[in-house]
């Protein structure tokens, strides 16, 4: 798992470090249009907002993968022993089936969105909502590992070791 996983957080690192300050600069492109030329360019806005939708699949993926969500850091310093070893597994579980559902509906959106045409840049909307369900599958990937990797810890010491 981890041989497909590390190169998989790799490029969510990867992509995110590309996308972020393009993001930026067409935005930054964009505000120099708009407020010193006062002749905006209408594609540049629909760019940036699908990086946006991309950077946060992206950014949501690469934090699972480095335990960085809010909940798996609150539980784990609320609660010892084995009522935080059981409340992990249930919380494993749970967001595994979350991932699942997103990947299955992300993927019939995207693919309803096929014969869409984005208004601005003229590309199938399909392309921009591939985030969710190719992130979702990230995420699946991801949740697996640590799932396996807290069960091994409970089992060899009987709890979860501090993140």
């Amino acid at each position: 798992m981890k041989k497909i996983n590390e190169p998989l957080s790799r490029l969510c690192r990867i992509m995110l470090i590309i996308m972020i300050p393009a993001m930026t600069g067409i935005v930054f492109v964009q505000v120099i249009l708009r407020y010193v030329f006062l002749s905006p360019l209408s594609w540049i806005e629909e760019l940036a907002r699908y990086l946006l939708v991309w950077i946060s699949c992206f950014g949501a993926a690469y934090a699972v993968r480095k335990r960085e969500h809010i909940a798996v850091m609150f539980l784990n310093k609320m609660f010892k022993g084995y009522v935080k070893s059981a409340l992990t597994i249930l919380i494993h579980v749970l967001v595994i089936l979350f991932f699942m559902v997103c990947l299955m509906k992300g993927i019939g959106l995207s693919i309803r969105q096929w014969n869409v045409v984005t208004p601005a840049l003229q590309i199938p909307r399909t392309l921009p909502y591939l985030g969710i369900p190719i992130s979702f599958a990230i995420m699946l990937l991801f949740g697996f590992e640590l799932f396996i990797k807290d069960i091994k810890a409970i089992f060899s010491k009987g709890s979860l070791p501090t993140v």
